[in-house]
């Protein structure tokens, strides 16, 4: 079973999943199916202008066909650079459709303006995301037609105040100024913001994930408004640990940074221990170096 959709969308049933192409790029959604419910989500996240089905890195190349292995949602969003809108993962086989959407935590203002119920999921750290229950998941997409979709910018715009209010202006900040970073002096360059490290929605996600063309050795870095806690080292070097597992990253180094405003001795030493960068950044943009 086949259906065609505007913007270059196809959806196919295959014996994995539903087979989802854009132009010449394609993923398996892991278990679902091709019915009628699926085909109105579709048709109705295209009305509200949620056109790209396959993004930039998302899903990841590793899990794009000819990968059978796939990913197991659905994912929407206004444009290919910008980070995703709604997801959906919970295909429910027994009713043929999906159960609640996740809407990117980006949204959460325009969320409580516009009065959408919803219950906020908060992974570590970050933005997180809001769960919408499935009656209301159709509603709440017409909604977002009338959403500031910015928010989902990678480089997003700069506040009128002066400082940090926010881990997002202290990330911000350093990837519209990253030219003028210690990192890219030493050749990094930003791979992604706020990479998953697990998978699926609800993973650990990594503020920026920076890449050396040359030795492709990795650097992640970890930011921290105010004063970095003694368990944020303990988050790098998890982070580490992780993508050391991965084959993906086994072609160079792997590095860990916090940055903080405040960095305590007891962290430094701590991120001197685990051979961790540790950074104080002020502002304008300014990073001087503690461990």
């Amino acid at each position: 079973m086949r259906a065609k959709f505007e913007y270059g969308i196809e959806l196919e049933d295959t014996e994995q999943g539903l087979l989802v192409r854009q132009h010449d790029q394609a993923y398996v959604a892991r278990n679902w199916r091709l019915t009628p419910p699926v085909v109105e989500l579709v048709e109705t996240c295209l009305s509200a202008g949620l056109v790209w089905a396959i993004r930039k890195d998302h899903p990841r190349n590793n899990s794009r066909w000819p990968n059978q292995r796939g990913v197991v949602y659905l994912a929407f969003s206004p444009t290919p650079d910008f980070q995703w809108s709604l997801a959906i993962d919970t295909w429910k086989p027994s009713r043929g459709d999906f159960g609640f959407g996740a809407f990117n935590g980006k949204y959460q203002t325009q969320f409580l303006q516009h009065g959408i119920p919803f219950r906020f999921e908060k992974r570590n750290k970050g933005a997180g995301h809001m769960e919408v229950d499935r009656e209301l998941v159709l509603p709440t997409i017409r909604k977002l037609a009338t959403f500031d979709h910015g928010v989902l910018q990678l480089f997003r715009p700069q506040p009128d105040a002066e400082g940090y209010g926010t881990e997002y202006d202290i990330q911000r900040d350093l990837l519209i100024n990253w030219a003028e970073t210690v990192f890219a002096q030493e050749g990094y360059g930003v791979v992604q913001d706020e990479f998953p490290v697990d998978g699926g929605l609800t993973s650990r996600r990594i503020d920026i994930l920076s890449q050396h063309p040359s030795t492709l050795d990795w650097l992640i870095i970890e930011l921290k408004r105010a004063e970095a806690a003694p368990a944020a080292v303990s988050q790098v070097a998890d982070y580490l640990l992780a993508l050391g597992r991965k084959d993906e990253f086994n072609g160079g180094r792997l590095e860990g940074c916090l940055i903080a405003e405040r960095i305590s001795d007891p962290v430094a030493s701590a991120c001197r221990a685990e051979g961790i960068r540790a950074y104080e950044i002020s502002w304008p943009l300014k990073l001087l170096r503690k461990a």
